[in-house]
C-alpha cells in the first residue's frame, strides 16, 4: 500500500504511479477507442463536405484535419462533435485508471483492467455528464452576454439600456471566466472523482467548484506539480524511444541502404504533422542518425511522396508500427496524468472536507459484504419459514393423536 502523506509530496508520485503495464494498457485501449471515434466522424465530416475519402486518405491519412470553412457550418460542426467524442471517450478510460489508482492506494494491487473497464463504463454518464453541466453554464452565460449586445442595438433605448447594464454584464462575464476555468479543470479531475467517489455528474461538478473555491492555490499548485512531472517523465520516454527508432535506423538502414531511406520516408506520410518537432531534435541534444530517418517535410503531410511497390506496403505497415510505439507514450502520460490527479484528489479533500476517501468501503466490497457466506448449510428464506410453519402444527396434532392411541 503506498500511503499518501496529504501534502504537497502526493503529486511527485505522479510518474511512477503511472508506470504500470495494467494502466497503460488501460489508457492504450481508451486512447485507441478515442480516435476510431474522432476519425470516423471526421471522415464522415469530409464527405458531407464534398471530399471522398479516397481523397481525404490521399491528403490526410490517418489524421483528417478539419475542413474549409468555405465547405460549411455541418462539415466543420461535425469534425469538431468527433474531436469531442473522443476526449469523452478517453476521460471515461481515464475514470478506469482512477479507480485502479484508488484500489492501488488502498493496498489492493489485484483490480485487474478488466474490472476497471466495467466500472468506467457503468458511472460513463457521470464522467461524461459533469464537462457537460459546466459547458452549459458557460454557454449560458454567453447567450445571456449576447443578448444584451442585441438589446444594446435598439436605436435610441439601446445604448442606455446597456449603460445600466454594464454592471450585471460584468459580474455575469466574471462568472462565465470562473465557469470556464472550472470547465478546464474538471477536463483533469472529473475521471478522479467520479473514480474515486462514484458520485453522478452534478456531484461532480459540484467537486469541481468546491474545489477552485476553497482551496485555489493548493488546487493550482497539485497540478502544476502533476503536469510538470508527467510531462518530464514522458519526455525522458519519448527521448528513450526516439534512441530506439535510431538504433533500427543506424543498423538496419546500413543493411538495406537507399531502400530503407524511402521507406523512412513512407512511414513519416502516415504520422500525425507535429512529430516533426519531435524528430528534429536540435544536433546538440541528440547527435547521430535520428534527423535521417524522418526527414523534416514541413508540416503538410501531403508533400511526401510514397514509396512503390513493396517498399509501400513496408511503410505502411511501419508507419502502424509508429503510431503504436507514440499511443504507447501517450497512454503511459494518460495514466500518468490520472494517477497524479488522483492522489491530489485524495489530498485536497481530505485538506477541504477532512474526509478520508481511502478509509471509505469501496462499492465492491460492500457488495461482498452483503452476499451470505458460502456453507454447506441450507439457506433459509421466508418461503421455508412460511413453509415450516405451516408444517409445525400439523406434527404436534400428529403426535397427539399417536399419544391419544396409546
Amino acid at each position: 500500500m503506498s500511503e499518501l502523506t496529504y501534502s504537497v509530496l502526493d503529486p511527485w508520485k505522479a510518474p511512477r504511479l503511472g508506470a504500470s503495464g495494467k494502466k497503460i494498457w488501460v489508457a492504450f485501449k481508451a486512447i485507441v477507442c478515442g480516435y476510431i471515434a474522432y476519425l470516423l466522424l471526421a471522415y464522415t465530416a469530409h464527405m458531407i463536405a464534398g471530399t471522398s475519402p479516397v481523397t481525404t486518405w490521399q491528403v490526410y491519412h490517418f489524421f483528417p484535419l478539419k475542413p474549409m470553412v468555405e465547405m460549411g457550418l455541418i462539415p466543420e460542426l461535425l469534425w469538431w462533435i468527433g474531436l469531442v467524442a473522443g476526449v469523452l471517450i478517453v476521460m471515461i478510460g481515464a475514470t478506469g485508471l482512477a479507480k485502479i489508482t484508488y484500489r492501488q492506494l488502498k493496498g489492493d494491487d489485484f483490480y485487474g483492467g478488466s474490472d476497471a473497464w466495467r466500472y468506467a463504463l457503468e458511472h460513463g454518464r457521470s464522467t461524461v455528464s459533469t464537462p457537460l453541466i459546466l459547458a452549459v453554464l458557460f454557454a449560458f452565460v454567453c447567450v445571456a452576454l449576447w443578448v444584451l449586445g442585441w438589446i444594446s442595438t435598439i436605436p435610441t433605448v439601446g445604448p442606455i439600456l446597456l449603460g445600466i447594464s454594464a454592471i450585471p454584464a460584468f459580474l455575469a462575464a466574471f462568472l462565465g471566466v470562473y465557469v470556464l476555468v472550472v470547465l478546464l479543470l474538471s477536463l483533469l479531475y472529473t475521471p478522479a472523482v467520479i473514480g474515486t467517489t462514484g458520485e453522478d455528474g452534478l456531484e461532480g461538478a459540484i467537486q469541481m467548484f468546491s474545489m477552485l473555491w476553497s482551496l485555489p492555490w493548493l488546487t493550482g499548485g497539485y497540478t502544476a506539480v502533476v503536469v510538470v512531472t508527467t510531462t518530464v517523465g514522458t519526455y525522458l520516454l519519448a527521448v528513450i524511444s526516439l534512441g530506439a527508432v535510431a538504433l533500427v535506423a543506424a543498423v538496419v538502414g546500413g543493411v538495406l541502404g537507399p531502400t530503407f531511406s524511402d521507406i523512412a520516408t513512407g512511414v513519416r506520410v502516415y504520422l500525425p504533422p507535429e512529430c516533426t518537432l519531435l524528430t528534429d531534435l536540435p544536433s546538440w541534444f541528440w547527435p547521430g542518425p535520428l534527423a535521417a530517418l524522418f526527414p523534416s517535410i514541413g508540416l503538410n503531410p501531403a508533400l511526401a511522396e510514397l514509396p512503390t511497390g513493396m517498399a509501400a506496403v513496408g511503410a505502411f505497415l511501419g508507419g502502424i508500427s509508429m503510431l503504436v510505439v507514440l499511443g504507447l507514450i501517450t497512454a503511459y502520460a494518460l495514466s500518468s496524468l490520472t494517477s497524479g490527479f488522483t492522489a491530489s484528489y485524495l489530498a485536497l479533500r481530505r485538506l477541504k472536507d477532512g474526509e478520508m476517501l481511502l478509509e471509505w468501503t469501496d462499492e465492491v466490497d460492500e457488495l461482498e459484504e452483503q452476499l451470505p457466506p458460502e456453507t454447506d448449510e441450507p439457506v433459509v428464506t421466508e418461503e421455508t419459514e412460511e413453509i415450516t410453519s405451516d408444517k409445525e402444527p400439523a406434527d404436534d396434532t400428529s403426535g397427539g393423536e399417536t399419544a391419544g392411541s396409546e
